[in-house]
């Protein structure tokens, strides 16, 4: 009964907007547990009231003198805050079928692109390999004190000094870190503290009628990030994002120093300068920075990183925002790629990629000749070079959008070329070991890309009758979860033969006795696949 009194008093005082305060000066404990269950049970209303009005940041309307929150309501806040939504969808059979159609044309779309990055990967493998073979036969080891003119235009190895930052590097958000010389390059990294949602699905096909339900869960935690987090498209309201200094934007910015000099003659480009680095060899910049500050918000340092609020550190909120800076000293180097001239420094050189060049027959190009060609090409930019290897042009470049398409992407991001920096004092032999490394990289990587890709758009051939299957009372599941077992099974045999075959075809015309050897491959393993069969039938 008296738990009961106290309850109506305490819910009277609340909606009167009167004060409300914890009875010390009950003694039995009934009274006691109602009184502090009823205290959590306002304040987590008050709280959901809050964030259905404001549609943001969860604020306590409780006054200074109101209701203490207790911990256990804190942690129902939290609980609240942090409780994963179900949201439980239905699709029927018919819109399935619908979007099953939908994974054909995107599957038709995906072959012959697949094929053609097949095709083309191989094509630039050969091309790389005849570039590294050229170059251990033509490369010079040269010391780095003069500039010999005589050597512009010819692959040339350097290994004997340090590259050295000569401009100033500062970043343009943070004056205070900046380095005068030095430094090759800056990042400095934003951090801040948001909400995250992770979207878990779990689809359940139905007995009767074919249809799919989607059971969807959303949690939402809070973690670092240094991408801004867009909580508008948030399924659940009441996790807003917001960041505590007004003006600064989350995220990575890299600077590269403008000027890098390379021993006594030689000036490294842009691109060799960001090829340099490694895990190993950043250091910690804000060991280097006293007092952080950003339009008048002030960052104290906390281990390896700058945090604001200083209070961040321990207990982030919402919103709070941590700073983190490493740079690239100046440090041993060796590099390997075609001398020019360097027309911004006099008595100078630089780099320039080495490519392949057409030599004439039987060698027919002078050394003048071949030099000039090889400058001419390594001063091609990627537009340049796309127009070279482009199926067709103008007009007609539509009637080979999935060729044109892939060898745009080679000509900016891999083109075949010699033109590397690597840290430490590397002999010529190792620099070529390890463009060789790197090249086998990238070749498996697009192998298995391309086939990837090939297999995901055959499959999706087949949705359809997976999907047509399930429209079978209570079997239909049974049924086009085994069909899709046996579909997988014959779609990764076929890719598999498709693109060794592929891979054979264009190994015959870059690789002839290569290509020869995987064709007899190939024909070995779909007569065993014929026998099998054949002998499994009888």
């Amino acid at each position: 009964m008296l738990a009961f009194l106290l309850s109506s008093l305490l819910l009277t005082a609340n909606a009167d907007g009167n004060k409300v305060t914890v009875l010390a000066d009950v003694h039995t404990d009934h009274a006691a547990d109602s009184m502090r269950l009823l205290q959590e049970h306002v304040v987590l209303q008050e709280h959901l009231a809050t964030q259905k009005t404001r549609g943001g940041l969860a604020k306590s309307r409780l006054q200074s003198g109101s209701a203490a929150l207790l911990p256990e309501a804190s942690v129902l806040i939290q609980k609240e805050e942090q409780e994963p939504t179900t949201v439980v969808t239905n699709q029927s059979w018919f819109s399935r079928l619908g979007d099953s159609f939908w994974s054909v044309i995107a599957g038709l779309i995906m072959i012959p692109f697949s094929l053609v990055l097949m095709w083309m990967n191989e094509r630039r493998n050969a091309q790389q390999e005849s570039i590294l073979q050229l170059g251990v036969t033509e490369v010079q080891t040269i010391a780095s004190k003069l500039a010999d003119e005589k050597l512009h235009g010819t692959l040339v190895h350097l290994n004997d000094a340090d590259a050295k930052g000569l401009d100033e590097v500062k970043d343009r958000r943070f004056p205070a870190i900046c380095f005068e010389t030095g430094c090759l390059r800056l990042k400095t990294q934003v951090q801040v503290y948001q909400w995250k949602e992770t979207k878990k699905e779990e689809k359940k096909k139905d007995n009767l009628g074919g249809g799919e339900t989607t059971i969807t869960k959303f949690e939402y935690n809070k973690v670092w990030s240094d991408t801004q987090i867009n909580s508008a498209s948030f399924n659940q309201p009441g996790h807003s994002n917001t960041i505590s200094v007004s003006g600064l934007q989350c995220g990575t910015e890299e600077l590269t120093n403008t000027t890098v000099k390379y021993g006594e003659s030689y000036y490294l480009p842009k691109e060799l300068v960001q090829q340099l680095g490694g895990p190993m060899k950043w250091q910690d910049a804000n060991r280097l920075v006293k007092v952080l500050e950003f339009n008048g918000s002030r960052f104290e340092r906390s281990e390896d990183w700058f945090y604001y609020p200083p209070a961040a550190a321990q207990a982030p909120t919402v919103g709070s925002v941590r700073v983190s800076s490493r740079y690239l000293p100046d440090g041993p180097a060796s590099v390997v790629a075609l001398q020019m001239e360097d027309k911004q420094h006099p008595n100078a050189a630089t780099f320039l990629p080495y490519r392949l060049v057409y030599r004439g027959l039987c060698g027919g190009l002078t050394e003048d000749a071949l030099r000039e060609a090889l400058l001419a090409q390594g001063q091609k930019g990627s537009d340049e070079l796309y127009e070279e290897e482009a199926w067709t042009s103008g007009p007609f470049a539509c009637l080979c959008c999935c060729c044109n398409m892939v060898a745009m992407c080679f000509a900016k991001l891999a083109p075949p070329q010699i033109f590397a920096a690597f840290n430490g004092h590397s002999s010529s032999e190792e620099c070529f070991e390890k463009l060789e490394m790197i090249g086998r990289l990238q070749k498996w990587g697009l192998r298995l890309l391309s086939w990837v890709l090939l297999y995901a758009a055959t499959y999706a051939l087949f949705q359809p009758l997976l999907v047509v299957l399930d429209i079978f009372p209570f079997l239909g599941p049974y049924l086009s979860t085994g069909a899709g077992w046996v579909v997988g099974i014959v779609v990764f045999v076929v890719t598999a033969l498709l693109a060794t075959t592929i891979i054979s075809l264009a190994f015959l015309i870059y690789h002839p006795l290569v290509g020869l050897a995987y064709l007899v491959g190939v024909g070995l393993a779909v007569g065993a696949v014929i026998g099998i069969s054949h002998a499994l039938s009888s």
